[in-house]
């Protein structure tokens, strides 16, 4: 019985090796695949303004695309409007165009590198005395709103046109956006000289809780604002933040010097070049 109990204890060994060592080969491939896959490259369409009364002229930058490898990229850029695209590959500069006609145009720049691998982002260009619709998509006009600051004053948004707008939504009972503040705070401090600024919409129930948080972590910077209502604030259901949606915490709006969204998304997501584009 002993015998036998050592050739268990064997194979038992045996098959554990043989898990250990498959477990390892699939670590090892996992590994290697991000050297083995290949790489597509990254298209970023930017420019200042996207919209204004005929004739609008709009500076395109294009020097944001890039391929994480460094491989050489060509580009075609369609303005949207039916006139001749442009092509190139060179990518550090402004492609100018003016839109003679009102209307909503979608200009689309596709980077192609040189395995034929090729990626696309476009940019909406309303031609309009009025500018684009409200709403809480990318390319329309930020619904406006007026709300009370936690030091005691008042803040509204159409008072910050001229300005790009950081707006987030957070709580301080909400971990992510506990996470995500630090990386906001050094967004301002590089940009802020700028005109960058950044408006914190607190979700929580108690405003002191906003107040000690940024206190406490020395967040001097940010416009905080906070109204009653907790998770279902006024200025959160406007955007559609925690009002019973899909929609969580924390939660990005990127604002240009128009009014216009031009980003939205979670707020570790937020790349520098995004906000350089728009100073």
């Amino acid at each position: 019985m002993a015998y036998a109990r050592v050739m268990k204890d064997r194979d038992c060994l045996r098959r554990l090796r043989r898990e250990i060592a498959g477990v390892s080969l699939l670590m090892m491939l996992v590994a290697l695949s991000g050297c083995l896959l290949p790489v597509d490259p990254v298209a970023i369409l930017a420019s200042s303004v996207v919209t204004g009364p005929s004739p609008l002229e709009i500076g395109f930058d294009l020097s944001h695309s890039m391929h994480p490898k460094g491989r050489p990229l060509s580009y075609t850029l369609d303005f949207g409007d039916g006139s001749e695209p442009d092509s190139g590959t060179e990518f550090g500069i402004i492609a100018h165009h003016t839109y003679d006609e009102g209307g909503v145009y979608e200009a689309i720049l596709t980077v192609t590198d040189d395995k034929g691998r090729w990626a696309t982002a476009s940019l909406t260009i309303t031609v309009s005395q009025e500018g684009p619709p409200e709403g809480i998509e990318v390319g329309m006009t930020a619904p406006g709103f007026t709300a009370h600051t936690t030091d005691g004053g008042e803040f509204a948004l159409a008072d910050a046109r001229g300005q790009v707008v950081l707006l987030d939504f957070w709580g301080a009972w909400c971990n992510p956006c506990r996470n995500s503040l630090p990386h906001l705070d050094e967004l301002l401090m590089v940009y802020g000289a700028d005109g960058l600024i950044a408006v914190l919409v607190s979700t929580d129930a108690v405003e002191q809780d906003s107040i000690d948080h940024l206190a406490r972590n020395g967040y001097t910077d940010f416009v905080s604002v906070w109204e009653p209502g907790g998770r279902f604030t006024p200025v959160a259901e406007l955007y559609g933040v925690l009002s019973g949606g899909s929609v969580g915490i924390p939660h990005t709006f990127l604002l240009d010097r128009q009014g216009v969204i031009r980003w939205v998304g979670h707020p570790l997501d937020l790349l520098p070049d995004v906000i350089e584009s728009l100073l």
